[in-house]
């Protein structure tokens, strides 16, 4: 019993792991609010129902988190827009390395958006994404661009992924 007690604790350890760099996307809910409203030029007053967001939209953006020697660490924000009869998602965030020109480095990170058919609730307006990121500094770098695009991945006529947020760090060292 000791045994199977103690192989069971290990195996829950091997099975835990972080999610510093875990996609992490969460609704932007809305609720109902009623408007009254006089109406000038009949006298009459008309009521209508409006939506009000309920949770705050993040604005698409890069964040230094921390930085040391070796790595940066940031983190990448940013919203979409869903509702009516297309749901949008966020599928995952994929990394691709820019180029290098001397010392500068250019990270390019893209957001794929998944339109999906169906019928989104009439609560949610959208979704907010977070993803904690580490990058590994090479010794000759001292400038790293990172740019975010949104990049529709299942519609033929958006080919072109449109650049949303881009934020440049300058490790320089200061004299």
């Amino acid at each position: 019993m000791k045994h199977f007690v103690i192989l069971t604790s290990l195996f829950a350890l091997l099975g835990c792991k972080g999610n510093a760099q875990k996609l992490q996307v969460t609704a932007i809910y809305t609720e109902p609010k009623r408007i009254t409203k006089e109406i000038p030029e009949t006298g009459k007053i008309h009521t209508y129902t409006t939506r009000k967001a309920v949770t705050e939209r993040l604005n698409p953006m890069i964040l230094m988190l921390s930085k040391n020697a070796e790595a940066l660490q940031f983190r990448i924000q940013g919203n979409i827009s869903s509702g009516g009869h297309t749901i949008h998602q966020v599928n995952k965030i994929r990394f691709e390395i820019g180029e290098q020109s001397g010392n500068t480095i250019t990270l390019k990170y893209y957001v794929e958006i998944k339109k999906k058919p169906g019928k989104e609730s009439a609560n949610i307006q959208g979704y907010n994404y977070t993803q904690d990121e580490i990058y590994k500094i090479p010794g000759d770098i001292k400038i790293i661009r990172i740019e975010l695009y949104e990049d529709q991945i299942n519609d033929p006529s958006d080919t072109k992924s449109k650049l949303v947020a881009q934020q440049t760090f300058n490790f320089f060292a200061k004299i």
